[in-house]
């Protein structure tokens, strides 16, 4: 994929953090939204391990679990 740029998702549950990296398209104005950063990274965690992590953190959507998901966004803007 052209212009990627590599994440670091960790999700938060009851104290441990599960960490994984996510390869997502760099938009012009910047990276994809929030919401679809963690869908990659939800769908890594599946292929990697097997793990459904919003079905462990009992969300269906993104909006629920935002305040248990921390985003390393300290690659972008490095050209």
């Amino acid at each position: 994929m052209k212009n990627t740029v590599t994440v670091t998702v960790t999700f938060k549950i009851d104290g441990v953090e599960i960490k994984t990296n996510a390869r997502v398209p760099q938009l012009k104005n910047g990276i994809n939204a929030d919401n679809m950063i963690v869908l990659n990274a939800k769908s890594e965690l599946q292929n990697k391990l097997g793990i459904d992590i919003y079905k462990v953190m009992n969300a269906e959507h993104y909006e629920d679990i935002k305040d248990a998901v921390f985003i390393d966004k300290s690659n972008f803007g490095r050209d």
